[in-house]
């Protein structure tokens, strides 16, 4: 067993982690299983199956019927969902600390489900049209159709969902397949946080999910290993028609993979700087003036990669005049004109964050599990703040002198083609 400051981590014998951050102040719990599969998992073929099996989870176990299952979380007043990324599939519960076992020995069931065939029909329907929903309400189809063209092949390009086609391929002896090979328990990571007994979490966690067994070692869907110095995305400047959206929008890609705690916060500074939803250049420079509904920028991390992405939707006709106000911004930046100012106002929004955040369970069991699962490492809030105060000026710029925010892929459409 591992401690650091609160956290406490153990693996089982069958290669099932437990991992919690105890905060001691904390009334409640939070609890969420952490399952090492998303898009990036699959293959053509059964594109989409990671969150079909996410939503077929709660659909019951040979024991449990859904209904049974929504009664059970309900009668213990539990707040429970689950969530499909491209990395991760997490089922997740806030909780008193006294139902931790019921909670426990449900998820527990569930998470080894029994695929009824009514019940694989009924969902794919659901699915089909939260797709069809999904494809008709731009800008959102088109963002995976610009990941996917900037990824280059490489399946962090792969949508969550899937395609209509791939979903309506889809049998329900590969959902069984699938929860064998993706939910085996040395792919597992129960997270806790809040009002926590560690050791009692590590008895019930071996008391309900112990018995889980891997399958037999054999090549399967493993997601390819990225390396940065082969990865070859796409970059350029697209534009087209969109002929049902009322606005003109602008998407991109810039390619950064942040190697390293202190590179990863620097360019969350860099995206609240330049980018967040209050006080960055980008929000005074077309938000506030009434140039464009939105704009922003957003640094998203993954295991093996990372990219800063912009967002900007306006009317058609500030379209050009507003696309070359972004590149100035984005330039001056990469010419290292960001100031001391606006770096100490980004680490005071951002601590200010990370300590609210700190103070409930519910939000440190995502920022701490998928930072767990994803690079093996763990910070508290108080060395998160610590370390985004010592960030310096000169980390920024090396940051943005390393992949400029231009460099990017970029898409333009709305209802008519732009030529710049």
């Amino acid at each position: 067993m591992k401690e650091e400051s609160n956290f406490v981590h153990r693996k089982l014998e069958n290669g099932l982690e437990v991992a919690a951050e105890i905060l001691p102040c904390a009334k409640s719990l939070s609890i969420a299983f952490f399952v090492r599969c998303g898009s990036r998992d699959e293959t053509p073929e059964v594109s989409g199956i990671s969150h079909f099996l996410e939503h077929m989870i709660f659909k019951g176990s040979s024991s449990r019927s859904a209904q049974d299952v929504n009664r059970e979380f309900d009668s213990l007043g539990i707040s429970f969902n689950a969530g499909t990324s491209l990395e991760s599939t997490i089922f997740y519960a806030m909780l008193l600390p006294e139902y931790l076992e019921e909670c426990l020995a449900l998820y527990a069931d569930i998470l080894r489900p029994i695929i009824r065939e009514d019940d694989f029909v009924s969902e794919k329907e659901v699915i089909l049209e939260e797709i069809g929903m999904y494809e008709n309400e731009p800008p959102y189809c088109v963002d995976d159709r610009l990941r996917q063209k900037f990824f280059n092949g490489h399946p962090l390009g792969n949508p969550v969902l899937g395609s209509s086609q791939s979903v309506k391929r889809l049998k329900s002896s590969q959902l069984q397949s699938w929860i064998q090979e993706k939910y085996a328990p040395k792919n597992i990571t129960l997270c806790a946080c809040g009002n926590v007994d560690f050791e009692q979490l590590v008895i019930l966690a071996e008391k309900y999910c112990g018995q889980w067994e891997n399958p037999p070692e054999k090549e399967g869907l493993i997601s390819p290993v990225l390396k940065t110095a082969e990865f070859l995305p796409k970059l350029g400047f697209e534009s087209f028609s969109q002929r049902q959206a009322a606005r003109q929008y602008f998407l991109s890609c810039g390619p950064f993979w942040a190697k390293g705690y202190r590179e990863r916060l620097a360019c969350r500074l860099i995206s609240s700087i330049l980018g967040g939803d209050v006080s960055s250049r980008l929000y005074w420079e077309f938000v506030d003036s009434g140039r464009a509904g939105y704009a922003d920028l957003v640094y998203s991390q993954f295991s093996d990669a990372g990219y800063f992405s912009t967002s900007l939707a306006c009317e058609p006709e500030d379209a050009s005049e507003n696309w070359r106000r972004l590149e100035k911004i984005y330039r001056g930046a990469e010419d290292g004109d960001i100031s001391e100012r606006e770096l100490s106002l980004a680490q005071n929004r951002i601590a200010t964050a990370v300590v609210l955040d700190s103070e409930k369970a519910w939000e440190r069991i995502f920022s701490m599990g998928a930072e767990w699962t994803s690079v093996r490492e763990y910070h508290s809030a108080e060395e998160e703040v610590e370390t985004l105060r010592s960030i310096t000026l000169e980390e920024i710029n090396r940051v943005l002198e390393k992949k400029p925010l231009t460099q990017a892929l970029t898409f333009c459409f709305g209802p008519k083609k732009i030529r710049f």
